[in-house]
């Protein structure tokens, strides 16, 4: 099963390691091509479905579209009015929808970083030996909102020595959750994705 992905990052962003990290972890069966990075979300909105049609022209049996809910940059910030025109397009050029995953992640991808504070809380302990105190669990839509400010100011509260940089990070981080069921449990988009990644797992 050859799965393809489309995202809003640059080439080095960390997007671009973690979903198909994320994708094998749920299916390790899974092949999946390098992701094609278009940069920022008016690119994904505007390129998507063309992008995604030449990707099953050119073997992949599934593909996933995927961008930040947040911030708008000049959108609108709404899943709704993404995925409509998103599919609108796709129907245009006739591209099989059955084959595209639309996945807008509320609020980014760092929301679904902070969900389970184990991850952050973790992710510290290797790092440093200064003690510091739970991060915490983020529950609902609003607490995984800001996701970075909110990891910023925790470390500015609690150690001020260390930098969050999502670039240098936020992989780091993933890996460091040791499971994903809370995740699925209080983020809705990551139990669409993860849902979606284990309904075409042959």
């Amino acid at each position: 099963m050859k799965v393809g992905f489309i995202l809003e990052c640059t080439p080095q962003g960390p997007d671009a390691a973690i979903y198909p990290y994320l994708a094998k972890l749920f299916c390790e069966d899974l092949e999946i091509q390098k992701p094609k990075t278009l940069v920022n979300k008016a690119n994904v909105m505007e390129q998507g479905a063309e992008v995604a049609q030449v990707l099953l022209q050119t073997g992949c049996d599934y593909v996933f579209i995927i961008w930040d809910r947040m911030p708008k940059w000049g959108g609108t910030g709404r899943c709704e009015e993404h995925i409509a025109t998103l599919e609108t397009r796709l129907q245009q050029i006739g591209v099989d929808k059955t084959k595209i995953f639309l996945c807008c992640i509320s609020d980014m991808l760092e929301s679904w970083l902070i969900a389970d504070g184990r991850g952050i809380d973790t992710w510290l302990a290797s790092k440093t030996n200064h003690p510091m105190p739970g991060f915490g669990d983020h529950k609902t839509a609003a607490e995984q909102t800001s996701p970075k400010d909110r990891i910023k100011n925790y470390l500015r509260a609690n150690y001020g020595k260390w930098k969050y940089n999502d670039f240098e990070n936020n992989f780091d981080i993933v890996k460091h959750i040791p499971e994903f069921g809370r995740v699925a449990n209080w983020n809705d988009s990551f139990r669409v994705f993860k849902n979606n990644v284990e309904a075409i797992c042959p």
